[in-house]
């Protein structure tokens, strides 16, 4: 989802560039009134900081090399999306109030409320920010609690509570219609070609032997029939005889030295025998790995992704002393459903996602908008000036 409260509440705390507080007006005051709703302060003073944080994010990954450390430098005199900083925020943080009452609105057209659970979670969520103490709101903004930081900005903490119902309000509605079973779901056919689109099977293992046979010997016993399990296991027997090995030889040479390798409950770690495994499942080796994944390096997954179901391939990365060789078999992602669940679950929000935000930014375009002269208190200059109490 493109803004909520408890990703906006991450922002703030953990990005100490991160934009900061309006003043807080005196009395209850109401900027906006959408589809005649009012708008408090609190709601409205929230939006906009999410926009600063929106704007802030668009400009930096357009500029990556942008100085936004210097002495001197205001987001104000950028750009975003082809208008100036002030007029993109004011404009988001009022299109956010109509998401805000867009998302409630269409939770209830779909005859959902919150459960009672959900709205106990919420209540001990926001009565912890306001309570206890946090490191990072001392740290940032000199203040004991996040509570206590909102407060400062003029978000009362039952302001807060209604965002973080809203905020639930807006998972809940889009799992009722995009999950699995949803009226909008994506289809079968949409997750299968995501999948394989995104997404891969793969088993590998790394060979780390200091001696004996290389990686070559070991792919090559694949090539010749022994199944990738059968060699993932004599691989695995190596390493570990090796390090058996190791073991023995540092105790023998401790004994030679008149030292007792002993732990400190004073029980010898001196091996007995090596340490071996079984030829496993070879669908226990099975990963779903994500191809824009950089885990073991990205160009292990960038050479893993060009091989194709069925294929075994010795994969080596890095230079010289960095080098490291792979043994990798890629495997058809969608003949293994139990091993894609959690990667299915991720797509149907994926594949949604722009289309649910639409439907709340459309809906919310036709609500009627009032602008009260209170407003004008709540200036991004402001927000952008806020300095550690």
């Amino acid at each position: 989802m493109k803004r909520n409260a408890k990703a906006l509440i991450a922002a703030m705390i953990f990005a100490a560039m991160t934009a900061s507080a309006a003043s807080c007006a005196a009395g209850q005051t109401y900027p906006l009134t959408i589809d005649g709703e009012q708008i408090r302060a609190g709601i409205y003073i929230f939006e906009q900081q999410a926009a600063i944080n929106a704007a802030k994010d668009k400009i930096n990954e357009e500029q990556p090399d942008l100085a936004a450390n210097t002495e001197g430098f205001s987001y104000l005199n950028q750009t975003v999306e082809g208008k100036n900083f002030k007029d993109w925020v004011n404009e988001t943080a009022v299109n956010y109030c109509r998401d805000y009452i867009a998302e409630k609105r269409l939770f209830a057209s779909n005859g959902l409320s919150l459960t009672d659970e959900q709205k106990q979670h919420i209540k001990e969520d926001v009565n912890s920010l306001w309570s206890q103490d946090n490191y990072y709101a001392q740290l940032l903004y000199g203040t004991n609690t996040i509570g206590e930081y909102f407060e400062s900005l003029g978000i009362s903490k039952n302001s807060f509570s209604d965002l973080q119902e809203a905020s639930e309000m807006r998972q809940t509605l889009f799992d009722h219609l995009y999950g699995e079973g949803g009226s909008l779901a994506a289809t079968a056919d949409e997750i299968n070609a995501a999948l394989e689109s995104d997404y891969m099977a793969i088993a590998y293992f790394s060979y780390d032997l200091e001696k004996g046979d290389g990686a070559q010997a070991y792919y090559d016993r694949i090539t010749k029939g022994e199944s990738f399990a059968e060699v993932y296991a004599a691989l695995t027997n190596a390493q570990l005889k090796e390090t058996y090995d190791k073991q023995v030889e540092e105790a023998a040479q401790a004994a030679a030295e008149g030292v007792e390798e002993e732990t400190e409950s004073g029980v010898s770690t001196t091996p007995t025998e090596p340490a071996t495994i079984d030829v496993p499942d070879e669908n226990t080796l099975i990963r779903i790995v994500k191809k824009a994944s950089t885990d073991p390096s990205e160009d292990f997954i960038k050479q893993a992704a060009e091989m194709a179901a069925g294929d075994v391939k010795l994969i080596t990365t890095g230079e010289g002393d960095s080098a490291k060789s792979y043994i990798v078999k890629r495997y058809a992602i969608l003949e293994y459903p139990d091993l894609t669940t959690s990667a299915v679950s991720a797509l149907r929000s994926d594949l949604k996602q722009d289309e649910f935000e639409n439907m709340l930014d459309s809906t919310g375009s036709t609500y009627s908008l009032t602008e009260d002269g209170s407003k004008n208190l709540y200036q991004i200059e402001t927000i952008l000036n806020y300095k550690k109490k």
